[in-house]
């Protein structure tokens, strides 16, 4: 830790997010940064690991704790980045307020995602609940906070369809194909955001502002069939596809929220949450850079020229590790 560096508290820094969201930050060589890790993950391989890169590591539960603790938490932070997981996102409200109430300088809440109006999709509309609150804390900090919304796209790491060698995150749901397949999708490797946010989060261009990550934008058809070649199975992975219609999605949706509902099934939500993002990505066209303009975004590959987006068919050929 330098005395001479300001200090970023992250959220959910042990997660797929955060992983390279801290990476970057310490790469980048102009933070201090502190995680906030739950008692009982605090001797977890991952958390030593971030001890011996010199992260500072505080213990708490933001989503629990009460305001006085959370008040603890942020002492000493310029700027509360978080990148927790999809089932706190409102449970992030306390520590926000804590943060500005504390006089923390700049506080980006867990977005990440594809950009989007409210009434399509659930998770979407809770990411927008918290961007209004978050507005409201900083616009009555009169000047001392503010905020910074991200999205990065749909990840590269979610657009390729398992192979025989390869499986793919998304497991059986990697074979949907969709009856509309020609809308541009922006797509970004997770693992390369890392160097835009440590840029973002300190520059004074995006304070209340709105910024989208990308790396490259192409239709479902043509990442798909750039995603096949370079498997190297192209025809077998186009027989096991599952095409569905927009109205298929909905009934599929609507089936998943109500058996989470039930049972509180970590598979059902994720179905339904995907079914929601495949209708506002494949069948609204909303994963666009022209519509995250026009929603306000400002293009992270316009304020950081230097920094090299990946395209999509270098991605697909190092997943399937394709030599053909």
């Amino acid at each position: 830790m330098s005395a001479n560096k300001p200090l970023v508290l992250v959220l959910g820094a042990t997660g797929r997010t955060g992983r390279p969201v801290v990476k970057g930050l310490l790469e980048s060589g102009r933070w201090n940064v502190a995680v906030l890790t739950r008692l009982a993950s605090a001797s977890k391989p991952e958390v030593d690991a971030l001890r011996s890169q010199g992260v500072e590591i505080r213990i708490g539960d933001f989503a629990v704790d009460p305001p006085a603790k959370l008040a603890e938490y942020v002492k000493g932070v310029e700027v509360l980045l978080s990148v927790a997981s999809a089932d706190v996102l409102d449970a992030q409200k306390p520590i926000l307020k804590a943060a500005v109430d504390a006089g923390v300088k700049r506080l980006i809440p867990c977005d990440v995602g594809t950009p989007g109006a409210r009434g399509v999709r659930a998770l979407h509309d809770e990411k927008l609940d918290v961007r209004d609150y978050l507005k409201d804390i900083c616009a009555a900090s009169n000047g001392v906070s503010s905020y910074t919304f991200l999205d990065i796209g749909w990840w590269m790491q979610l657009a390729v369809p398992s192979s025989s060698t390869k499986p793919a995150p998304l497991g059986p749901l990697s074979d949907d194909y969709f009856t509309e397949d020609d809308k541009p999708v922006l797509l970004t490797d997770v693992n390369h955001i890392g160097p835009y946010v440590a840029r973002i989060i300190g520059d004074e261009r995006t304070a209340n502002q709105y910024v989208i990550i990308w790396e490259d934008e192409l239709t479902l058809r043509e990442y798909r069939e750039i995603a096949e070649a370079a498997s190297g199975e192209a025809e077998a992975i186009r027989a096991k596809r599952v095409v569905l219609d927009r109205a298929a999605l909905i009934q599929r949706a609507a089936e998943n929220k109500a058996k989470y509902t039930t049972d509180r099934d970590y598979w059902s939500h994720a179905t339904w949450a995907f079914s929601e993002y495949m209708i506002s990505i494949h069948f609204l066209g909303e994963n666009t850079l022209a519509n995250a303009k026009k929603l306000g975004a400002l293009d992270a590959q316009e304020l950081y020229p230097d920094i090299v987006p990946t395209g999509f068919a270098d991605f697909a050929k190092e997943f399937y590790g394709a030599t053909h």
